[in-house]
């Protein structure tokens, strides 16, 4: 065989293949499947009465156009987004689901005894749904999480006399149960809740701040030595056996105003009133209140604009790397807005570093040095040079 041959032989092998790989219904079927991954498929069911197969039939669509708008948003919006804008979503958005679809296919159908049940392909209209979400005021949250401080007091079931924290803020006293149902319904929407009991700041206290109707104006003071960007406060009232009432009010620290104020009472049911009961109570009504709050909150804190601040350190007092390597891992895990830390200098008894932060200096240093988690005593001051001194205790 000569050697021309055999090249025309291995050629008409090579264009065989190719045909048959693209002529391949298994090579089509992972393209489809590829692309329908970009699609929201949904099933809508009907109820066919009296023979009515029609009727059925367009209910079931109806319900695939809900089922689509309610995907397009769990995957747009993500979880917590979800969580605090539910109630909008649920008046404003999802009632006008053909609205805001672009087009839909149906794909299959099939009628299941007294069902009729429709494979629907749901695409929704971006620009129509970005438009509908900014009208009601849906706001997604970026950036550093929001930081909470709660001054909520709790009075008992028979007039007992109101535990609140602020009292005497030295003592290590435990959580209250409503107190404890703020944290989690706080943090389970995106919030950063403060913990009271992880460190106290140090200073003086008026009477004023201890006092267990607090002013807006002292509050908002409780709010600055804790780093907070929020302070709700307000009260837990348990009325008999058989009533929750809940009162809370938002307040921006930054800026000292008002952001919202919000009530809920809660009813247990008859022959309740056992701690159990009462603790539920105290979460759902939370919980009811927090649903109106929370987006009003996260309207009204700006966010950072993504603007990165280069901060030089100096930490004066370092006695071995591992200190060092302590308040790095302090500065990247648990102060927001910190974006990088490197180290860029050692002398005898100080080190030098390199921050990226999202925000300015001011913040930086507030949310360093009122913080919980602060590895060892510093002192923090600017120095005349731009840097920022961290003397070590």
């Amino acid at each position: 065989m000569t050697h021309r041959r055999l090249k025309k032989i291995l050629v008409s092998i090579l264009i065989g293949s190719i045909i048959l790989i693209f002529n391949n219904p298994f090579s089509v079927a992972q393209v489809d499947t590829k692309a329908a991954q970009n699609e929201i498929l949904v099933i809508g069911t009907g109820t066919i009465v009296g023979g009515n197969v029609a009727k059925a039939r367009k209910v079931a669509i109806s319900e695939a156009l809900v089922k689509g708008v309610e995907e397009y948003l769990g995957r747009r919006l993500g979880s917590q987004a979800m969580i605090n804008n539910f109630p909008r979503l649920l008046q404003d958005v999802i009632p006008k689901a053909r609205e805001e679809i672009e087009n839909f296919h149906i794909l299959a159908e099939e009628r299941m005894k007294k069902k009729y049940k429709i494979l629907v392909r749901v695409k929704v209209n971006d620009k129509v749904m970005e438009e509908r979400l900014r009208e009601i005021g849906v706001v997604l949250m970026e950036g550093p999480a929001i930081r909470v401080l709660f001054l909520v007091s709790q009075l008992g079931p028979r007039n007992e006399k109101s535990s609140y924290w602020w009292q005497n803020p030295e003592t290590d006293s435990a959580l209250t149960p409503v107190e404890l149902a703020l944290h989690r319904v706080f943090q389970e929407r995106g919030f950063q809740p403060i913990n009271r009991l992880l460190k106290i700041p140090e200073g003086e206290y008026s009477s004023e701040m201890k006092a267990l109707d607090l002013s807006d104006g002292d509050a908002i003071r409780w709010g600055e030595l804790f780093s907070a960007d929020v302070v709700v406060r307000g009260r837990c009232e348990i009325i008999g056996r058989d009533e929750v009432s809940v009162l809370l009010k938002a307040l921006h620290v930054e800026n000292s105003i008002m952001i919202g104020q919000d009530m809920h009472s809660e009813r247990m049911g008859e022959g309740a009133g056992g701690m159990e009961q009462i603790v539920e109570s105290i979460e759902m009504a939370v919980n009811n209140v927090a649903s109106r709050l929370s987006p009003e909150i996260m309207m009204a804190i700006e966010q950072p604009e993504a603007k990165i601040t280069q901060l030089a350190l100096v930490l004066k007092g370092v006695r071995s790397f591992r200190q060092y390597r302590e308040f790095k891992d302090f500065l990247e895990k648990s102060v927001p807005g910190v974006k990088s830390v490197r180290q860029t200098r050692v002398k005898a008894n100080s080190m030098s570093v390199a921050v990226e932060f999202l925000g300015d200096e001011e913040k930086f240093l507030n949310r360093v040095s009122n913080h919980e988690n602060l590895p060892f005593k510093a002192d923090l001051a600017k120095t005349d040079e731009g840097e920022i001194l961290v003397l070590i205790r």
